[in-house]
């Protein structure tokens, strides 16, 4: 299975950088492949409703429908991230240990292994470094809903097309408005379960994301404003589906996850060989130089020199 996943991940990222390499504007490729099929939906679903909204309400009917088919995904998704985390709190005091392991190394080589110890507290006890995220579904909706904003970027009859009075070629302040409740409320249920450690790094990002998605929605067209005020909608359902389910992912966890091996354990599995031990340490007197001369011709008294120079006169 996960060999499987890992094949399909890798095809959909390839397609993803085909398409992305190929341009963005209408002749790239993500429009030839992506954006022209779904194009011509959006025009035929137009056609077939009729009267001065039609081309609002095909947007918002198209998106909405790729919305919920995609939705179970989403959910599923935010529920494995939703478990990581759960989990992640479990664990952090064992990790709060490593990470004082390495703040507190005195050596290269003690910072690496309580570093490995790291990695390996996640390894051994089943928690992802990735937070649940799932690679093979961020592969699958980019082409999708990249297809889907240009298809209504570039829609036929947008130009004269308008929403309740609304004018879709031009920026609306009412979408953009709408765009930042819906997403600052699923901001908002997002911070409701993070821990209070967490709120202060993560909650300022989330708050920034509607702020920013309104901007979008604020100097692009009508059109694109109601493809981000739906796509608002299945993520706030989406939030709300996680919300509600919390109370029974946090008892999942509390009954299946357990810690198989601490930080005390892989700290000192990891350990430098022979850290600590005395006979390793390298002493003063092992750097002195050593004699190395033979002890044979450098042990000769001086009467014995004496001696062989009398022989030899004797002989002469």
């Amino acid at each position: 299975m996960k060999s499987a996943k890992r094949t399909f991940t890798i095809l959909f990222v390839l397609l993803d950088i085909y398409l992305m390499t190929g341009g963005y504007g209408v002749h790239g490729r993500m429009y030839r492949f992506v954006s022209t099929p779904i194009a011509h939906i959006l025009t035929e679903l137009a056609k077939a409703i009729g009267g001065v909204n039609a081309i609002g309400w095909a947007i918002i009917i198209l998106t909405a429908i790729i919305r919920l088919i995609l939705l179970p995904i989403f959910i599923n998704q935010q529920k494995n991230t939703t478990i990581s985390s759960l989990k992640m709190q479990k664990l952090r005091p064992e990790l709060e240990k490593v990470q004082a392991a390495v703040k507190n190394a005195k050596t290269s080589q003690e910072q690496q292994a309580a570093s490995m110890a790291s990695m390996s507290l996640y390894r051994e006890n089943g928690v992802s470094l990735t937070g649940g995220i799932s690679w093979l579904t961020m592969a699958i909706q980019l082409p999708i809903f990249s297809g889907l904003y240009l298809a209504i970027q570039h829609a036929n009859g947008l130009r004269t097309a308008t929403f309740f009075g609304m004018a879709l070629s031009k920026p609306q302040i009412l979408l953009s408005a709408a765009v930042f409740v819906i997403y600052a409320f699923q901001a908002y249920l997002s911070i409701l379960h993070m821990p209070e450690e967490q709120k202060k790094t993560s909650a300022q990002m989330l708050w920034i994301s509607p702020v920013m998605i309104a901007g979008i929605t604020l100097i692009s067209s009508g059109a694109l404003g109601l493809y981000f005020l739906v796509g608002g909608l299945s993520v706030v359902i989406q939030a709300l589906t996680i919300h509600f389910m919390h109370p029974k992912l946090l008892a999942h966890v509390e009954e299946s996850f357990t810690i198989k091996r601490g930080a005390d354990d892989l700290l000192k599995q990891s350990a430098p060989t022979g850290f600590g031990q005395d006979q390793n340490r390298v002493r003063p007197e092992d750097l002195r130089p050593r004699d190395v001369t033979d002890d044979d011709t450098t042990s000769q008294t001086p009467a014995k020199r004496n001696a062989g120079k009398q022989q030899r006169r004797n002989k002469d």
